[in-house]
């Protein structure tokens, strides 16, 4: 039987801010300029560092960002979804809201991924009520290195970009997503809790301190220090790294590693403050995660996921990379 075509669509009401879709923007040719300047700054920094350019998709199955939790519900309400019509049957997919997520598809869909030094340049895309719906993202992620290789690389390399694009006094953000785990878990919450906990902490929710006191009071201190975690120096972490194993079990590795990362940011001379968390995909961070920032503004967001490729079904690997707005990036670089 044939399929019906579909019927005419009325002509649309054209509104009022003129004919092009709300949240897109064009670029016209002294805006491309500058895109094009940052852009291949960031492709020759990252190519000097070993980092190989792959591109993914527009279009990605749905499943690929509801695997295991992989974007949290309020990320997947922002995704741009249809049905990729195939006769009488049809796929859920979505236009790309995350490129971490589909270069980790990629990297899992390698027989032998090995280590991977990976770059990419694309958009993706997210439904906001205002601001840009299509986000170009020029970013790198890290596979097949632990923590103590890759987390200090991927500051640093972040740090020689921005510098390489006129931005050398930057500030850095720093937390790691596995010492939060760790609290939520000894004070005995599920996952699905620990979600809405870490979104809670992250709001500056003071109540959930004392909440989690009252689940463990003999980790009542350490939970009041991990909610006011704010220190500049790797010797601070060292005073955390005293204090808080003993009652939250899990949280040498975290602070390990968290010290690691600001001994690296110690000697690329960026000054950073440590906190309880930066991130807001916690579903799929495991490790240290950090924001760089000038005057309030983030620049480049990263962190380490090192279970998201085999979330995803593929061989799993240590990983971590970070983004940026490259569009954002235009504004500032001088």
């Amino acid at each position: 039987m044939p399929v019906e075509p579909p019927a005419q669509l009325e002509e649309a009401t054209v509104p009022d801010r003129g004919l092009r879709s709300h949240g897109m923007r064009d670029l016209g040719p002294e805006e491309m300029q500058r895109f094009r300047a940052v852009e291949r700054t960031f492709l020759d920094v990252t190519a000097s560092a070993g980092y190989r350019e792959v591109r993914m998709p527009t279009i990605e199955p749905l499943h690929l960002y509801t695997s295991a939790g992989t974007l949290s519900p309020r990320a997947l309400d922002r995704v741009y979804s249809f049905l990729d019509w195939d006769g009488w049957s049809g796929e859920r997919v979505v236009l790309r809201p995350d490129a971490t997520v589909a270069v980790a598809r990629w990297y899992g869909d390698q027989t032998t991924p090995g280590a991977q030094r990976l770059s990419y340049v694309q958009p993706v895309y997210r439904f906001t009520p205002e601001g840009d719906r299509e986000v170009w993202q020029c970013g790198v992620e890290f596979f097949g290195a632990a923590a103590s290789t890759a987390d200090g690389e991927l500051l640093t390399l972040a740090r020689n970009f921005l510098a390489g694009i006129g931005i050398a006094e930057v500030e850095c953000e720093l937390a790691h997503a596995g010492l939060a785990r760790a609290a939520f878990a000894a004070a005995g919450l599920d996952v699905a809790e620990q979600l809405a906990a870490y979104d809670r902490m992250l709001e500056g929710d003071t109540s959930l301190i004392d909440e989690l006191a009252a689940r463990l009071p003999q980790g009542a201190a350490a939970m009041r220090l991990l909610a006011e975690v704010d220190g500049s120096t790797a010797g601070y972490i060292g005073n955390l790294r005293a204090a808080m194993p003993s009652v939250i079990p899990g949280a040498e590795g975290p602070l390990a590693e968290l010290e690691s990362a600001a001994k690296a940011l110690d000697a690329a001379g960026v000054p950073y403050r440590v906190l309880s968390g930066t991130a807001r995909n916690f579903e799929y961070y495991t490790g240290v995660t950090f924001r760089l920032h000038v005057g309030g503004q983030t620049l480049i967001a990263g962190g380490r996921y090192d279970q998201l490729s085999q979330t995803l079904g593929g061989s799993p690997a240590p990983a971590c990379g970070w983004g940026a707005d490259l569009l954002r990036l235009t504004g500032v670089a001088s």
